[in-house]
């Protein structure tokens, strides 16, 4: 909290001493750290960096909302879509994990086939879902390669055999394996 408020110091100069004039700074400071407290470093990064573009240092309600601003659903769910299509290739990059997961939830399905105005109600309920319970919810998974079309495998015969091969003896070597194979 004390690099936060020295943050502020550098930022807002005397501002931030007129702001809290006439007040107990330590729970101020108390009531800061308090409320800050289910953020991640990340959200708290993003305040401080909003607060550039302000010329008055703000309350904590105020940044509060600089941490994690409201979110846009409509530009969220274009992202969702965008990463939807690069995930096939392995290139995906979610920005957070509340909207991987809604993505999930939402179906990649229909992300790919759906406009916007016929998502909007289900996708806005969905993510908003996400995004206030977003520190419980597990990280992005690493995509599954698909597995090629029937057909269109590219081991040859003798790798297969060899595999197989492999297989036997290390089901023949299970102890716990009681089928005869």
């Amino acid at each position: 909290m004390e690099r936060l408020f020295a943050e502020f110091e550098l930022l807002y100069g005397s501002r931030l001493a007129d702001l809290w004039r006439g007040t107990d700074v330590r729970g101020v400071k108390e009531n800061w750290r308090s409320k800050l407290a289910g953020l991640s470093v990340g959200e708290v990064r993003r305040g401080v960096a909003a607060c550039l573009a302000r010329p008055w240092p703000p309350t904590l309600p105020e940044f509060l909302q600089l941490c994690r601003p409201p979110a846009d659903a409509e530009s969220m769910f274009a992202e969702a879509q965008c990463q939807v299509s690069r995930r096939a290739f392995g290139d995906d990059h979610w920005p957070c994990k509340a909207l991987y997961w809604a993505a999930v939830e939402f179906t990649f399905a229909d992300l790919r086939s759906l406009a916007w105005q016929n998502a909007r109600a289900r996708w806005t309920r969905i993510l908003t879902a996400k995004l206030a319970h977003e520190h419980e919810l597990a990280d992005v998974p690493r995509p599954v390669p698909a597995l090629p079309a029937p057909g269109q495998a590219l081991t040859d015969v003798h790798t297969a055999r060899m595999r197989l091969q492999e297989i036997k003896a290390l089901l023949k070597n299970n102890p716990t394996n009681t089928s005869n194979t």
